[in-house]
């Protein structure tokens, strides 16, 4: 199993010290820490697109993932997610195209479409047609990079009449994955086209999605002759030396994270039981390299996955603690979980 990380930006004073970084200084961080998360071996670094909140300051992946791209030469660059439903696909094939181009090939595109209310209104979309537009998009968008010139005609945008969009990407097969949750359209969708899935597992517990992986298997199985596509998930994580001391040292920053007010919240969020958020059957890790090896064995023994995104850099954490808990996890935990699932896939002729 591959290990990355991924952000969203997350912009929130220290809950302790009660220090605010400015958004030049936090986005800052953003790209140095791709630069770190590559010599410490991760797989992925993943930038999450969000629009119109209080918390999260990165409404473009491609422009910051661009200039990361300047600082690093092998780490996959990935979305989680492109909120394909809501932008102009014409558009965001041009902008990935460039940032392919530009990274040399190292696009990693996870499409969706924004959980929150506010994009839909601002760009004046009905909320209801989130799945419709996915598909639609996603759809044009494989045209796009893999047809030549395209017409095309659908509901969300304009018609094409033999239009060549350019720059073309890098990479011949586009690097596109479903992003997807407990619904079962994100599935259908990513099988239909032999695409891979990510599944947004960090807000649930996690037995709650293995539905939704075995139903990717099942109906690829169903439906396709190729080897089953990739699967992938993320979790909220934080590990130090001892259990005791990742829980003292994260519990205030994923309180404040998950706490804070974000697009249609109608009032201030409950905090959650911190004991049952990270314990056994909770959707965040925290503790000891030993515990978060474990914890991350038996989500993959759960959910069958191949690729596992961590979300460590929340809730104003300082950029000293997040890159600690990251290198404590490239040299305790990468090495160990790297072999997880290979022998399923090797047996699978995957």
């Amino acid at each position: 199993m591959e290990l990355g990380l991924i952000t969203f930006g997350s912009l929130l004073p220290d809950p302790v010290t009660g220090t605010v970084l400015t958004q030049r200084e936090r986005l800052r961080d953003v790209v140095r820490a791709a630069a770190e998360a590559e010599r410490f071996g991760f797989s992925w670094y993943t930038l999450g697109e969000h629009h119109f909140g209080e918390r999260d300051v990165i409404p473009s992946p491609a422009l910051v993932l661009a200039a990361i791209a300047e600082h690093t030469s092998t780490i996959r660059l990935a979305t989680g997610t492109t909120l394909v439903a809501n932008r102009d696909p014409v558009l965001v094939a041009e902008d990935y195209a460039l940032l392919d181009l530009l990274s040399d090939g190292r696009l990693e595109m996870v499409v969706g479409g924004s959980f929150f209310p506010e994009p839909y209104a601002v760009f004046g979309q009905a909320p209801e047609s989130k799945a419709a537009r996915k598909r639609e998009n996603t759809e044009l968008l494989l045209r796009l990079w893999t047809e030549e010139r395209v017409t095309w005609q659908g509901r969300f945008r304009p018609p094409l009449d033999n239009v060549l969009v350019q720059p073309r990407p890098l990479q011949p097969r586009p690097p596109f994955w479903i992003s997807g949750g407990v619904g079962s359209e994100s599935v259908g969708l990513a099988v239909d086209h032999g695409l891979p899935l990510v599944v947004g597992t960090t807000a649930r517990r996690p037995d709650v999605f293995v539905p939704v992986f075995d139903s990717y298997r099942a109906l690829w199985k169903e439906r396709r002759t190729e080897p089953t596509g990739r699967l992938g998930a993320a979790s909220h994580v934080f590990v130090a030396e001892t259990s005791q001391e990742a829980r003292a040292r994260w519990a205030p920053y994923i309180e404040t994270y998950l706490t804070v007010r974000k697009p249609g919240d109608v009032g201030p969020p409950a905090p959650p039981d911190f004991d049952t958020y990270v314990g056994p059957d909770g959707p965040a890790i925290c503790g000891s390299p030993a515990e978060v090896v474990d914890r991350l064995g038996r989500l993959q023994e759960l959910w069958g996955h191949d690729l596992h995104l961590l979300a460590i850099d929340v809730g104003g954490l300082p950029y000293a603690d997040v890159q600690a808990a990251t290198e404590l996890v490239a040299s305790e935990v990468l090495p160990q979980v790297r072999t997880l699932g290979r022998d399923d896939r090797v047996a699978a002729g995957a």
